[in-house]
């Protein structure tokens, strides 16, 4: 009894990285937690600074300012 070959297949869209607009790819980052999450200067609250810290709140890019 001879064995089957066997034949891989991959698909196109698996082997080539997707293309992420800048608009989409900082939030997509800091919500996999692969770049750290920004606080904007104007937020003093110690608490309302660790839930953003945590990810419970998001801050849009656009009120976040210059802030590294």
């Amino acid at each position: 009894m001879t064995a089957r070959p066997v034949q891989t297949v991959t698909s196109e869209l698996l082997s080539e990285l997707p293309i992420v607009p800048p608009p989409v790819a900082g939030p997509l980052l800091r919500g996999l937690d692969l770049v750290p999450r920004r606080v904007p200067a104007w937020i003093t609250d110690p608490g309302l600074i660790a839930d953003i810290l945590a990810g419970f709140v998001d801050i849009p890019d656009d009120l976040i300012g210059d802030t590294p």
